[in-house]
């Protein structure tokens, strides 16, 4: 298969007042996977933030990604919303809800305490029609291997 996607970046922020822990369970439910990087930094008023980030560029590792978030359900939660969903220039961006992935439930959100996917699709040209059809293209063949 091509490559469609380029690359899946997830993010999430664990405040001074969350258990880490926590936080790191509720990524590893997201992204299927637990090695991602951990950054320590201050916030405004001083505040110890960590930031728990992966970046996935790997074709493979972006297959794999997906199927894991296809076997959470997925699917129904994003297909039908793709055009609010993907960017004229082609980028997904979803959020889910840190504390239903803890959880272990599949929650997309607009905003509050999240865990952010960024996710970069190929399209020539680039345009958002172009994306949307790729990665429907792409979903489908993840789909059909599984």
């Amino acid at each position: 298969m091509k490559k469609i996607i380029d690359s899946i970046a997830i993010r999430a922020i664990a405040h001074a007042t969350e258990d880490l822990d926590k936080v790191k369970q509720a990524l590893e439910f997201i992204s299927g996977r637990s090695d991602f990087e951990v950054l320590e930094t201050k916030g405004y008023h001083g505040n110890k933030i960590i930031v728990l980030r992966l970046e996935i560029k790997k074709n493979m590792e972006i297959k794999e990604f997906w199927k894991h978030l296809l076997s959470l359900g997925i699917e129904q939660e994003i297909m039908p919303f793709l055009d609010d969903l993907i960017t004229e220039e082609g980028t997904l961006h979803m959020r889910f809800d840190k504390q239903e992935a803890y959880r272990g439930r599949l929650a997309i959100v607009s905003g509050g305490d999240t865990i952010a996917l960024r996710v970069k699709i190929l399209s020539y040209p680039r345009k958002k029609s172009v994306a949307i059809k790729n990665f429907e293209e792409f979903i489908r063949k993840i789909q059909a291997q599984s």
